[in-house]
């Protein structure tokens, strides 16, 4: 009976001995990881919404030729801008639309009146050049397409709006720069020629200056 009990303890001491190391051997299974998202380098569509700053150049505001004088350049202070762009490359087109008010307070003995809002609207589109320089993407753009611009008076007796439209052609260029996957915030300046009706207007043009600050969405 002694040896029998002897010899089953033996047994049993060889079968751990054996199935220990076995255990201790097995490879662990690594526990999967999710890939990180990576930011975004070629982007097909660009989408942008910014504030403009716009400095317009001289114009006769008068509307009457007897007493035309042009007036000093004039600030809209207060403007916003949306952009689109498609892109194949480093080469796109792009799309931008635009809003810029002004309000000044007019002289009574000229005007007999209050105030005098400005506002200028613009639609254009044309062609894009980009560059990808890791997290800052330069660009230059050549824009065509058309201005309005609107004046409201408030005269002590009476209102009155007057408006004109008129062709442009803007060039310029600016930066985006990268922040996250997706997105980022750019800036941009550009010239602006309006091509105002000699007839009309009593000049044959106006020079123009846009900056611009903004967010910009990316997408593949």
């Amino acid at each position: 009976m002694k040896n029998r009990i002897l010899t089953l303890a033996g047994a049993t001491a060889v079968l751990l001995g054996l199935t220990v190391p076995a255990q201790a051997q097995q490879p662990t299974t690594p526990s999967p990881t999710i890939p990180s998202r990576g930011t975004t380098t070629r982007p097909a569509w660009e989408f942008g919404l910014g504030y403009q700053w716009l400095r317009t150049g001289a114009f006769c505001a008068t509307f009457d030729a007897s007493n035309c004088t042009s007036d000093d350049p004039q600030t809209h202070a207060f403007g916003l801008t949306a952009n689109a762009a498609r892109s194949w490359g480093l080469f796109g087109v792009v799309a931008d639309v635009g809003w810029s008010r002004d309000t000044d307070e007019l002289d009574d003995n000229n005007f007999g009146g209050d105030s005098l809002n400005s506002d200028i609207f613009h639609a254009a589109g044309g062609v894009r050049f980009s560059g990808r320089w890791g997290r800052i993407w330069p660009y230059a753009e050549v824009l065509g397409g058309v201005g309005y611009q609107s004046y409201h008076v408030e005269l002590t007796t009476v209102t009155f709006t007057e408006t004109r439209t008129w062709p442009m052609a803007q060039a310029g260029g600016g930066a985006t720069f990268v922040t996250g996957d997706g997105w980022g915030i750019y800036l941009q300046v550009d010239y602006r020629r309006m091509f105002l009706d000699e007839a009309e207007d009593f000049q044959t043009g106006r020079n123009d200056v846009r900056a611009v600050f903004g967010v910009r969405m990316v997408l593949d």
